[in-house]
Parts: structure tokens; sequence; C-alpha cells
């Protein structure tokens, strides 16, 4: 698939959103917002209207007044088509049909699309009070680090990152990061896969985080975890965690999987660190490898 222009990307956004696109069309997007920040804002805030509206307003089943009144005004809306189509049998219309003057087109015409309008305005005003309860103030540039970290590995095709410090060494890896960047973590063991080393990544408008590297190979699969003190996430002002995963993730064994379009990210809290893993393994099996998640 050829490369996305602006207006091709803001297209197939909505679609990229909901999970509709073909997996080159979601490669392609995800190549174009990487060099059109704009597009890219306009990405995550859908996502997390998307993600705040899931959570604050599940779906609930219609009264059934509703329901009956829908099919009403189905009902009267076709029977309203069909006094409008020229050459309709005079027996199929119920009331004969009286001429409207032109005021009263226009009037009918006004009507309805001030009503979509209101429709439109309510929902917005809604999303507006959803987006203010659970951010304090309506930001469009608040980032979610489990998005961020899914997006990383679908932008690389989950492929190996020369590192910027090569080591089969954890302690090595800890060592380094204390000494030259002052990142205090542990990196985790992870039954049958090899660590390869570390990619200081600029995770996302400038801040900079340890992309943790590991191979399978056995099976030629890779994983990346990302890392980060959590004092200083929720000091960055617009990065924050998934809500599902920090509510869920409280001791030394939680972990939650976060499902982004396909791609399981599996978070936990580990020391004061929050780590965000993600591979092409389902999520559960990806935490049932994970050292610090499987102590007794």
């Amino acid at each position: 698939m050829n490369r996305l222009n602006k207006q091709q990307a803001l297209l197939l956004l909505p679609a990229v959103i909901d999970n509709e696109v073909t997996e080159q069309e979601r490669a392609a997007f995800y190549e174009y917002i990487k060099h059109d920040p704009d597009v890219e804002r306009e990405f995550y805030a859908m996502l997390q209207v998307k993600r705040l509206l899931s959570q604050h307003l599940p779906k609930k089943p219609a009264p059934d007044y509703l329901k009956d009144r829908i099919m009403q005004q189905l009902h009267e809306e076709i029977e309203s088509e069909k006094l409008r189509k020229p050459g309709t049998p005079l027996n199929q219309i119920g009331t004969p049909l009286k001429l409207q003057s032109t005021w009263s087109s226009v009037l009918y015409s006004g009507l309805r699309y001030i009503a979509a309008a209101s429709i439109i305005l309510l929902l917005t005003l809604m999303v507006v009070q959803l987006l203010e309860r659970s951010t304090g103030s309506v930001n469009t540039n608040i980032f979610v680090m489990e998005n961020i970290t899914a997006q990383h590995f679908t932008n690389f095709d989950g492929g190996l990152i020369d590192p910027d410090f090569a080591t089969e060494s954890p302690a090595e890896a800890e060592s380094y990061l204390a000494q030259h960047y002052g990142f205090n973590l542990k990196i985790p063991d992870l039954e049958g896969a090899r660590f390869a080393g570390i990619v200081l990544a600029d995770f996302h408008d400038g801040m900079e985080l340890p992309l943790l590297q590991y191979i399978q190979d056995s099976i030629d699969e890779h994983i990346y975890i990302f890392a980060v003190d959590l004092k200083r996430l929720n000091q960055s002002g617009n990065m924050i965690r998934d809500e599902n995963a920090a509510k869920s993730c409280t001791t030394q064994t939680d972990y939650f999987v976060n499902d982004i379009n396909g791609t399981h990210v599996v978070s936990w809290l580990w020391d004061n660190n929050w780590y965000s893993a993600v591979s092409n393994h389902n999520g559960h099996d990806l935490a049932a490898i994970v050292g610090p998640l499987n102590r007794d």
C-alpha cells in the first residue's frame, strides 16, 4: 500500500480506532502518523474518548417504550417515502397527500437539521463531562502508556531493534541504567526468553524510556518491555497509565492485559516501577512467563 496523504489518513482514522482495517492499512496509518503530530494527537484523543465512553457509558438494552417509539417513527418515515415517490398507486396511500407550501418544506427540513444538531451537541457535552471527570480538564494531549507501547511494537513489526547497550546479563543492564541514566529498576526474568539488551527509546514526545528487549530463540519471537519510575510517570503531565490497569495492579503479582486493536499489552507494578510488555503472544500467555508475576 502506498504512503498515505493527510486526507487519506484522516479518512482512515475512525476505522483504525474501531479496528475495522486490514493489517496493511493499519501499518500505513501508523507509518503516516510518525510524521504528522497533528493527526497523531487526534488519533490518541479519539482513543481516549472511546476508552472513557466504554468505561463510563456501558451498553444497556433499550427500554420497550423507546423501541416502540423508534419502530413507529420508522413506519411513519416509510409511509412518508411512499407518498413522495412518483407513480405510487393510490390504494397504497392511506391518507390523501396535501400539497405543502415551499415554506413548510423548508421549515420541516430545518427542524430535522436542528434536531440532528441538538443530538450531536448533547453527545459532545457528554464526552466533555466525562473527560472533565476523568482528567480534571479537557486535554486532548493526554496519552496512555499502554497505547504507545502497542504502537512501538507495531511500528517495528515486533522485530529486534539495535540496542544501545547489548548484553545478556540483566545485572549489567541494571548497573548501566543506574550509572548512565539514573534509572533504578529491576529487569525481570522471562522464562524461555533471552535478554538481549536495552534501547533508550524516545517513548513519546521527548519522554525517553528504557526499552528492554528479549528474544525467544525457539520460536523466533521478540518481547518488548518499557519501564518507568511511577513517580516520574505521574509527574509527566501528559502520559498516564491505563485506568483499569492502574486499578488492578496493586501488589507484586498483579497484572492487567489490555487489548489494543488486537495487540495485547501486559502491565504490572514492581518496586515502584511500572512495566508495560508487548509481544505477538496472548497477554495472559506472556504474563505467565514473567518472573515477578509468578511468585507464590
